[in-house]
Parts: structure tokens; C-alpha cells; sequence
């Protein structure tokens, strides 16, 4: 039960360190590092000596992403709504 939670809690805090890694997670990652012994971003570590020119690619890659946008935010969503209401007047005829 204990290693669940302690998976868990790992499971978040890399979810968190995705997004961006803020000095109070870090500080935590050595606290239970030090006294716990449980290594949390050690994974992540990891994988950036091991692929290097992979993780260079993915920091680009998330640096340049944009968040998604609704069907509403496109300049074309008016026409293809009034489309839409034409083709439903039609079936319905």
C-alpha cells in the first residue's frame, strides 16, 4: 500500500515538472532524496543523459506548442455552421 502511495505521488510530481519546475518541488525532490531515499526526478534525469538530442527536440517542441483551440476560434466556424443549418434544412425538407 505504502509503495502505491509513493508511486503516486511520483506519478504527480512528474506530471507537475512537465508543465514547469518550480524551486518548492525541487527543494521537495532533495528533502525526500536525502532523507527518504527516494529519488523522484531521477527518471527524468535519466533520460536526458541518455538521449540527449531527443530530449533537446521534445523542449523545443513544447516551447513552441500552443494550447488548443475550440471550433469556435477558427475564422472559418461561422460558414461551416451556417453550412451545416443549410444541409439539416434540406434533410428535413
Amino acid at each position: 500500500m505504502l509503495g502505491l502511495i509513493v508511486q503516486l505521488i511520483k506519478f504527480i510530481i512528474n506530471m507537475i515538472l512537465k508543465v514547469y519546475k518550480p524551486k518548492w518541488l525541487l527543494r521537495l525532490d532533495d528533502w525526500c532524496e536525502d532523507k527518504l531515499g527516494i529519488d523522484i526526478i531521477k527518471e527524468n534525469k535519466k533520460f536526458h543523459e541518455l538521449y540527449p538530442i531527443i530530449a533537446n527536440r521534445i523542449n523545443n517542441l513544447e516551447k513552441n506548442s500552443h494550447p488548443c483551440k475550440e471550433l469556435h476560434e477558427f475564422d472559418a466556424y461561422p460558414k461551416l455552421i451556417s453550412r451545416i443549418e443549410e444541409l439539416e434544412k434540406n434533410i428535413k425538407k
